[in-house]
């Protein structure tokens, strides 16, 4: 991805990434081939370390909920492939924790910055 890139190019990688990710995860899940599983799982991390960097850069006044979103995904992200490496279901987990923290850090910054 490049970073120079505009905001809409950007988001439009982001969303190349997401969708490649569930294609990948859906085949995996259907054949459970191996290497699938682990490209998927990389995947994730990928997924939730570009999500959490395209929250931060693009925010114009990151709130302390968007910024709590960007590093709780980043640092899911980087967990996931501790993971991955080091085929640690603990680190999956809280990988998956944190992914779902930042999410709901997300949400909580959009619908207070809405109310």
């Amino acid at each position: 991805m490049n970073a120079t890139a505009g905001p809409t190019a950007r988001s439009r990688a982001i969303v190349a990434l997401i969708l490649g990710y569930f294609a990948v995860l859906a085949y995996a899940t259907v054949t459970n081939d191996p290497l699938a599983l682990t490209v998927a799982a990389l995947g994730f991390g990928v997924v939730a370390i570009a999500v959490g960097a395209l929250l931060y850069v693009q925010a114009a006044d990151p709130g302390p909920a968007l910024l709590a979103a960007a590093g709780s995904l980043v640092a899911g992200g980087l967990l996931q492939f501790v993971a991955v490496l080091g085929r640690s279901a603990v680190a999956d987990g809280l990988s998956s924790l944190l992914v779902l923290l930042g999410v709901g850090c997300y949400v909580y910054a959009v619908w207070s910055r809405s109310a």
